[in-house]
């Protein structure tokens, strides 16, 4: 496996790093504001003169939580960008696993942001189920078995014409009206709906023109968003192998985001950039 390195070094990488959260270029204090610091190399942060107090210069951003050091932060983040497995990002980088699963939880949750989504001409509604069996065993007569575990109910709205993808969560029962509430908040009136057969939607005809067939030629009205979720849950068990359920919006977000994003430039330092 090819380890991932960048020609800059640490202090180049903090530099820039500085130049993206202070956006004049110049560190100031974050309780008063001033420019009139002192940089203390020993403890690695600032005094400032005028207020007395000390402050780094990424305490009050996310990059407070990084505990390893630029490189290798960088190298994480162009991983997790570039949808490298845990165990490939692992081998790539020098770090261990659980190493990667923390800091791709921390691009999750600051760097996945939510893009507008603007239907045109019609979308294409659904709902889909994450999770997975659980496989048991007992060694000492070595049966095998599978416990069924209840999936998390995820509803999306897709826009064939402009490529784009919205989804939530549902977690409430019964789930019917969560899922027309998720519609009728994203989609305007003016715009054509199209269903399945099922019986969720059907209350979508007193706002809405709604199109709908049976289960079997449904798949006429819903063949783009069909193709979503088979995108995102093939990316899902290939960089994470496993559904978190306690965990389950923020990956729903991320999923989300990477489909709507999936034609731009991967860039780390755009996103990087994008999170302060």
């Amino acid at each position: 496996m090819h380890r991932i390195s960048y020609p800059l070094s640490e202090r180049q990488i903090c530099a820039r790093l500085k130049s993206y959260v202070f956006k004049s270029g110049r560190v100031k204090c974050v309780h008063c504001n001033s420019y009139k610091l002192i940089y203390l190399k020993e403890e690695e942060r600032y005094h400032c003169r005028r207020c007395r107090k000390k402050i780094s210069p990424f305490s009050h951003t996310w990059l407070r939580h990084v505990k390893i050091s630029w490189k290798i932060f960088l190298a994480l983040l162009t991983a997790w960008i570039k949808d490298y497995p845990i165990t490939m990002a692992a081998e790539a980088c020098g770090v261990s696993d659980i190493t990667v699963r923390r800091y791709y939880r921390l691009f999750r949750i600051h760097i996945v942001k939510s893009v507008a989504f603007k239907p045109q001409d019609n979308v294409q509604v659904d709902e889909a189920y994450f999770g997975q069996f659980r496989k048991t065993s007992n060694i000492y007569h070595g049966l095998k078995k599978y416990e069924l575990i209840e999936k998390i109910c995820v509803a999306g709205i897709s826009c064939p014409t402009t490529g784009t993808l919205v989804a939530r969560v549902i977690r409430s029962f019964p789930k019917t009206q969560p899922i027309l509430s998720f519609i009728r908040e994203y989609v305007p009136t003016n715009i054509t709906v199209y269903s399945d057969g099922s019986a969720i939607y059907n209350d979508l005809k007193r706002t809405h023109f709604h199109v709908s067939q049976t289960h079997d030629q449904g798949f006429h009205n819903a063949y783009f968003i069909e193709g979503c979720w088979s995108w995102m849950k093939r990316k899902l068990f290939k960089m994470y192998h496993h559904f978190d359920r306690k965990n389950s919006e923020e990956y729903i977000a991320e999923l989300t985001w990477r489909f709507n994003t999936r034609k731009l430039l991967k860039d780390p330092w755009r996103f990087l950039m994008d999170s302060f």
